[in-house]
């Protein structure tokens, strides 16, 4: 089955406290640079966002420091204030007075904020704060996810057609979710300073928005720029029309003035008609006498008369005040019809014949039609001809509008006040009607901040990544050099150690000390190894109090322990040495019982100079190795005699396994003979070795290759010689022969299993073979069981317990045991003639094997009176020296053959 990806997995706590830095100081500079913009930049055409947009921005960043920094009263008091923003909001709408929030809609607006409330004072700790943390950054997300989504595919419904802002938010809104979530997880906070790594991500990415702030700002202020240049184009384009309409009457009124007075009327009703009729500027003109009377129209004037546009009061009033300057105004009843008018009066010569003024009718939208189409953004210009009322300032086309509804179909806009001269204070007002190019502009620019954001997670994970390999680095090499289970040094570390130990003035010899937990093993395999790992942690507790700190301390190998001391007398080494010994053996309780354990120390002194650690510890060991063999519990101080004696025992080892590999070793046989019969019935097997000429006891090797191992290769190949023999010898046919097995065999591998598969190789019947094993062998690997037992009877094979009244000597145990020979030990022949008590033990024991079916065979019989007394206590068969000695296959075959034996 697959592992399951966990989160911990790619990000560590620390990286997700820097991302959650990231997001609050993302948060503040976007607060900190929309104050900017609204206190500094306000004649901006479009804001980058709207105002309070930028207060929610401000109480969420001092909401997210509120949380990671665990400022309780700072939390409730932002708390409190997006509230009271909620209310804020909420008013202004039913007032009709709330601003635009950059695209963002009121009611998820009001959702989030309030969930940022709530889970400012709701720890996510808590059942229903865990579900409140958990709504707002799934919110946070799916909406921030599907707003990139829109402004990468513009035909999804619900568009957010701010520009720059419609950028933003997405980011702001993922960046929260994640923060809020990564915050939940794993339970941040920040109680100390930042690191160098955090703050420098927080700047990098700070500088990114301030690019991306740039950059917009100078789009914004590009298009502003563009919409005033607009402006100006159109007020001297139109200021051109009115002059040259101006100029145009003025010229024609130089004429009039040298037409003969009697032919003036006539001239000038058909000059105004040729001008009407050239220009299309000029609806008409409409000539007034001293009577206010008009005595002359032509073009549309008479039916603008027929209409009443001159007949209100205010245009009376105008046309016929007492000025003489030249004036221009707006006809205001001429607003609401097709054809606005802009009414210029100029005054005629008068004499007193002559009329009095001209009034000219100008066509108003031919006038304010002019080329506005050079920029990026599609814009519309609008004049304020009156208030609320505008007409547009555009080629492509003439309209009216309220301003009312130009702001609720454009909400971007900004009104400009002409600064020409002449002009008046008739402002004009600019809508951006199409924002496809911003928002592709907008698109571009979030680039910036997409990047930015990638390169400061990319930095974070990487500086993280880099933390975590130093302090992988830091721990393997801790691993290295110190053991996981107690913290002691390692071998090599500890070696190391002490060679680098610097001592100027020796006032005492160095010390190592070698440490071997007695029992540990049985303890270890009955228990577990995490009872054992946790029993090695207490005894190594217990040696770092004692030894101090300038004591070096290792673990030497499993149960094994060195200590290093730069000087010591040896009375204060004597007295570490007991402290030791009691300490370790005073009870432990990590298995939830007492366990008691012991120790065995080898001691080292050295006063010579350039001695290695690794020959000394060599020297603690021969030690502890001596001070075990004396039983344990005790301590001992290295002495050359000890290595003489380790010495000899690894050159034994090389000589039996050289012995051993050539197949050197010999099988002796000892008759076992029959009290009943005075036969042999049976021969023990004995293995021998002779070497160089000279025979080495077994009493020399056999206890060395039970350490090492090697009883078992000798096992198997005195198994196999003793199968062949039998095979190859008919004079041996009606005999049984013993096998002892050790311990060692039957702990290391399936000796049954090796059995049958030797006995199945020379096809020997298993009821020739009886396997010897000691009573304390049987116990230590069985666990009084009888399962080891019970297979060797199931292959056929006797079973024999040798040595019996060595051991346990349980005589319930005896009658449990499936045996069918119980050999009792040399031990008890050695007083049997003059030792009433032993006699009566021996006479006992033979009685109880005989009620049970056992078989009685003592050993170390040596005398005639010994056998005859042996004898009368009931044995049924005896071996020893005064039957034969172990003797070779030939000298045995011979041995068979004499006269007692075929008798």
């Amino acid at each position: 089955m697959p592992e399951t990806w966990k989160v911990n997995d790619s990000i560590s706590r620390a990286s997700a406290v820097v991302f959650y830095l990231l997001t609050a100081g993302f948060y503040t500079i976007i607060a900190l640079l929309g104050l900017v913009e609204h206190l500094f930049l306000a004649k901006l055409i479009l804001p980058l966002l709207s105002f309070n947009l930028v207060l929610a921005t401000a109480l969420v960043s001092l909401g997210l420091t509120a949380l990671l920094f665990n400022r309780r009263k700072l939390q409730i008091f932002c708390s409190l204030l997006i509230l009271s923003f909620i209310s804020y909001l909420w008013l202004a709408t039913r007032q009709g007075q709330l601003q635009d929030l950059s695209g963002m809609p009121l009611p998820l607006l009001s959702v989030l904020l309030l969930l940022a409330a709530a889970i400012l004072v709701c720890s996510h700790t808590t059942r229903v704060g865990h579900y409140l943390w958990r709504i707002l950054a799934f919110i946070c997300l799916v909406y921030g996810c599907y707003a990139q989504l829109s402004l990468w595919f513009p035909q999804l419904p619900w568009q957010n057609t701010t520009p720059f802002s419609s950028s933003l938010l997405p980011i702001m809104l993922i960046m929260v979710g994640i923060s809020v979530w990564l915050k939940q997880h794993f339970q941040l906070q920040v109680t100390g300073p930042l690191s160098h790594s955090a703050i420098a991500a927080m700047l990098m990415f700070q500088a990114g928005y301030g690019i991306w702030f740039a950059l917009s700002v100078f789009d914004v202020r590009y298009e502003t720029h563009l919409a005033e240049q607009k402006v100006t184009r159109v007020v001297s384009q139109v200021q051109a029309q009115l002059a040259f309409s101006e100029e145009l009457f003025q010229r024609a009124r130089i004429r009039w003035q040298r037409v003969n007075p009697a032919e003036r009327l006539q001239f000038i009703t058909e000059d105004l008609s040729a001008i009407t009729a050239a220009y299309d500027v000029v609806y008409g003109a409409v000539i007034f006498d001293q009577q206010q009377q008009a005595v002359l129209m032509t073009g549309k004037a008479a039916a603008f008369q027929a209409q009443g546009l001159f007949s209100s009061e205010g245009t009376r009033s105008w046309l016929f005040s007492d000025s003489d300057q030249e004036a221009m105004a707006i006809n205001r009843a001429s607003l609401d019809s097709d054809s606005p008018i802009m009414m210029l009066r100029l005054a005629l010569p008068v004499t007193d014949a002559s009329p009095q003024f001209l009034l000219v009718l100008i066509n108003l939208q031919q006038a304010l039609l002019v080329d506005n189409s050079v920029g990026a953004a599609k814009i519309q210009i609008y004049l304020e001809v009156l208030p609320q009322l505008l007409f547009t300032a555009d080629a492509s086309g003439f309209k009216r509008a309220t301003l009312a509804d130009l702001q609720r179909r454009y909400p971007y806009h900004q009104q400009i006040q002409p600064d020409q001269a002449n002009w008046g204070s008739i402002p004009f007002y600019v809508f951006i009607t199409d924002l496809t190019e911003l928002q592709a502009r907008s698109r571009l620019h979030q680039i910036i901040l997409w990047v930015s954001l990638l390169f400061c997670c990319t930095f974070i994970l990487a500086v993280d990544r880099t933390r975590l390999l130093r302090h992988e680095k830091v721990k393997l090499s801790t691993l290295a050099k110190f053991d996981d289970i107690t913290g002691l040094l390692r071998r090599d570390a500890f070696y190391q150690a002490v060679e680098q130990v610097v001592i100027r003035e020796k006032t005492a010899p160095e010390v190592i000390i070698f440490i071997d937990l007695d029992g540990f093993k049985p303890i270890n395999d009955s228990f577990g190894h995490d009872v054992g790992d946790k029993l090695l942690s207490e005894m190594a507790l217990r040696i770092r109090l004692l030894c101090g700190e300038k004591a070096l301390l290792a673990r030497f190998s499993g149960d094994e322990f060195l200590v290093y001391l730069p000087e010591s007398p040896v009375e204060a080494t004597e007295q570490l040495a007991n402290a030791l010994l009691r300490a370790l053996s005073q009870p432990s309780t990590v298995t939830g019982f007492d366990v008691y354990l012991s120790a065995s120390i080898g001691i080292v002194q050295n006063q010579e100079a350039h001695c290695s650690s690794q020959l000394l510890t060599q020297l603690a060991d021969v030690a502890m190795s001596n001070a075990k063999q004396a039983g344990g519990n005790t301590y001992r101080f290295y002495q050359d005699t000890m290595a003489d004696n380790y010495r000899n025992i690894v050159a034994m080892r090389n000589k039996l396994q050289a012995a051993l590999d050539a197949e050197q070793l010999q099988v002796y046989y000892q008759p076992v003979i029959e009290f009943s019969t005075g036969k042999t019935v049976a021969i023990e097997s004995l293995v021998r070795w002779q070497h160089q000429g000279r025979f080495i006891s077994p009493v020399s090797f056999i206890p060395i290759a039970e350490q090492t191992g090697q009883i078992i290769q000798i096992g198997e190949q005195v198994m196999k010689m003793v199968l062949r023999d039998l095979v190859e010898n008919q004079g041996l046919a009606k005999l049984s022969v013993a096998i002892n097995v050790s311990a060692q065999q039957l702990r290391r591998y399936d000796f049954v299993q090796f059995l049958a598969a030797v006995l199945a190789e020379y096809q020997i019947d298993a009821a020739r073979i009886c396997i010897e094993l000691t009573e304390s062998a049987l116990l230590e690997e069985q666990g009084h069981t009888l399962a080891l037992p019970n297979q060797i009877k199931a292959l056929g094979c006797q079973l024999a317990i040798d040595d019996f009244g060595t051991g346990y000597s349980s005589l319930s145990y005896l009658y449990r045991l499936p045996a069918d020979i119980v050999k009792l030990d040399r031990s008890f022949t050695r007083d049997l003639t003059h030792d009433l008590k032993q006699r009566k033990i021996v006479e006992m024991l033979v009685s109880t094997c005989n009620q049970i079916g056992k078989t009685v065979v003592i050993e170390g019989v040596e005398t005639a009176e010994m056998s005859e007394l042996c004898q009368q206590l009931g044995c049924d068969r005896a071996q020893g020296y005064y039957y034969a000695r172990p003797m070779p296959l030939a000298d045995l075959l011979t041995f068979l053959n004499r006269p007692a034996e075929q008798g």
